[in-house]
């Protein structure tokens, strides 16, 4: 046995150090069936030069390596290979099914990677452009998943960034993130509880100022406590803490101008 797979491997550097593209490529394709992604992916790069005018096989290497990457979890060259596929080879029967791999890839990329907000809506409205140009593909029920999927990581991370700041009682940072995640993503899980932080922390950031300041902070407060009542009535889970905060901000602020 040890001998078999040494001649194997024996063999196997023959054919990377051989100058026929066409042995290169059958033992590649041999060796890609057999679910050996980088050896297949090896000769497969090797083949390139040799098919250039060969496009029908040209073709055919490219999707392999893409494949073959994709395979080995490398997301990133996976999504580069299927990007050249549909560069290159647009008009071929394969390119919306690269076309749809290359952002499966970014998506499986960004996921392990847990990379910065503008690329995750970069990879969004790219996944959108594929829907708004395959309107008919079997691909859209799951690039309108992989949407629903960043989304949520946004929501996720936003909310955090808020939640954060508040757990380090930097009330004015943890006020104006809250504002800023509600007006981007108005369809929020968590809207109600955000629409309620944006008041709690700004009437904490103004109690928390010097009397100099606390005066246009409360009113601020005020201003955001009638957002919210706006935005979710009495039904609100947090309500009666609104109302709360109202009332001690009226009082606060009655105070300080009674001092003026």
């Amino acid at each position: 046995m040890v001998l078999l797979v040494l001649s194997g491997c024996s063999d196997y550097g023959k054919v990377y150090k051989s100058k026929d593209v066409s042995l290169k490529y059958r033992w590649a394709m041999d060796l890609y069936e057999k679910k050996k992604w980088s050896k297949s992916m090896e000769l497969l790069e090797q083949c390139k030069d040799g098919y250039r005018n060969q496009l029908d096989t040209l073709e055919k290497v490219y999707f392999k390596i893409a494949y073959a990457n994709y395979n080995l979890k490398a997301y990133d060259f996976a999504s580069m290979y299927f990007k050249d596929f549909t560069d290159n080879f647009g008009a071929s029967p394969q390119a919306e099914e690269a076309a749809y791999m290359a952002l499966l890839c970014d998506v499986k990329y960004v996921s392990d990677a847990d990379l910065d907000q503008s690329q995750t809506k970069d990879i969004i409205n790219a996944l959108q452009t594929f829907i708004n140009f395959y309107p008919e593909s079997k691909y859209v029920e799951l690039c309108n998943g992989h949407i629903d999927e960043l989304r949520g990581k946004l929501h996720v991370k936003a909310y955090d960034q808020v939640k954060q700041y508040y757990g380090m009682s930097e009330f004015k940072n943890a006020a104006a993130a809250a504002k800023i995640v509600v007006k981007q993503y108005p369809d929020h899980p968590k809207k109600e509880e955000l629409d309620f932080l944006i008041v709690d922390a700004q009437y904490r950031y103004a109690m928390n100022s010097v009397e100099a300041k606390r005066l246009e902070r409360l009113e601020l407060a005020l201003a955001n406590a009638q957002d919210y009542f706006d935005a979710n009535g009495k039904v609100g889970m947090h309500y009666n803490d609104v109302v709360e905060i109202k009332t001690k901000s009226q009082s606060e602020i009655k105070k300080l101008k009674e001092l003026l």
